[in-house]
């Protein structure tokens, strides 16, 4: 399996392994083009189907239009696609006559010193290392489309199989799963400009006692804030932003500053921020409905608002595809915390990206449903 995981690139693209272009310019894109610096690897160049970065360099790399990238590399190098939701650019380029055409995920594998945990990514053998544990998580789902999905989801991840996956919902549909309560406190971890409170105002018909958003990047939270402040009344005065990062502690965290949906805690990172628990964060009122998109830190963030979560039992829309492992570890951490909860999985994009495990209060299951 091991020799499988180092080997399956270099097998697709043989015998252009070391001639690549990638597909992509954008974060992505530049994450992979300097992993492969590390290793050694240049790039050809970048290929992009934005006019406005055709022309451009993007880590020292020309970014080209896509017919001129295949003209001239398509024969003799092997175009890889540094992006998430792939599928229709790879019949793109297939369809423009390129000779290699795949996904990034093997090419994450073979450099997996480099690539493995941060590009959300683990090795095939991770999951037979697992076993026990991802069968105890398949008899947590509440419903068969989520052990459907949950298996599908480890069949992605140990085949790279995407031709037998069931079509994902809706983008518009993230995050909400049940239908939204007149009385409806979302807190929203991982706000950024307030593009999830949006959709949440959108999802609730205007309808809801607040909405509480937290994102420690100063640039995205300034955006953020400018949107509440933007809301007419009466929401304005029913929308609070918090500059904090929340996980297990109560701190000052290194957090990497990239003014996007990519900043992060991490070590190292360009800036310090202040990290908030749930349980201690000074709410203006209880929340009843959390999101959680914050790259990584979510099992983090859920140990901090243990004792939130189990006493006011709040609907949990908590992302699962940033590290393979939170597949099975974050549904069976929030069933330990209460098991009150039903715990659902939903898929909004293409292979195991947006995948959102749900924890819904069974009463609230058995009075309000499920949207879809």
């Amino acid at each position: 399996m091991i020799a499988r995981e180092r080997s399956t690139f270099d097998r697709l693209t043989s015998p252009l392994s070391d001639s690549i272009v990638l597909f992509g310019a954008g974060h992505l894109g530049k994450y992979i083009a300097t992993g492969l610096a590390k290793a050694g690897i240049r790039i050809r160049a970048f290929a992009d189907n934005n006019p406005k970065m055709w022309g451009r360099d993007v880590r020292g790399f020309p970014v080209l239009k896509p017919e001129d990238a295949v003209q001239e590399w398509g024969a003799d190098s092997s175009f890889v696609v540094t992006i998430y939701h792939g599928s229709a650019v790879r019949k793109q380029l297939r369809g423009l006559g390129c000779k290699v055409v795949v996904p990034f995920v093997p090419l994450c594998w073979k450099y997996g010193e480099i690539f493995i945990p941060e590009s959300g990514l683990d090795y095939p053998h991770s999951i037979r290392d697992n076993e026990e544990s991802i069968r105890d998580c398949f008899h947590l789902f509440a419903d068969e489309a989520s052990r459907r999905e949950f298996v599908e989801q480890l069949r992605f991840r140990y085949w790279l199989d995407s031709d037998s996956m069931t079509p994902s919902k809706l983008p518009k549909q993230t995050y909400f799963l049940v239908p939204a309560r007149k009385d409806e406190v979302f807190a929203d971890c991982g706000a950024l400009d307030g593009d999830s409170i949006r959709a949440f105002i959108e999802h609730s018909g205007g309808q809801f006692e607040r909405v509480i958003g937290f994102e420690p990047d100063p640039h995205s939270n300034k955006l953020l804030s400018n949107y509440l402040a933007s809301l007419p009344e009466p929401m304005r005065s029913h929308a609070t932003a918090f500059p904090y990062a929340v996980g297990s502690r109560n701190e000052w965290v290194e957090f990497n500053v990239t003014s996007s949906a990519a900043s992060k805690m991490t070590t190292g990172g360009s800036a310090k921020v202040e990290c908030r628990k749930l349980d201690d964060v000074p709410w203006p009122e209880t929340p009843t409905y959390i999101k959680m998109d914050i790259e990584g830190a979510e099992p983090e963030a859920l140990a901090g608002g243990s004792q939130l979560l189990a006493s006011k039992l709040p609907v949990l829309a908590v992302c699962v595809y940033h590290r393979s492992q939170h597949l099975w570890e974050i549904p069976s951490y929030i069933h330990s915390i209460s098991d009150d909860y039903d715990i659902f999985l939903r898929r909004y994009a293409e292979d195991c990206w947006e995948l959102v495990c749900y924890a819904v209060p069974r009463k609230r299951v058995h009075t309000d449903g499920l949207l879809h």
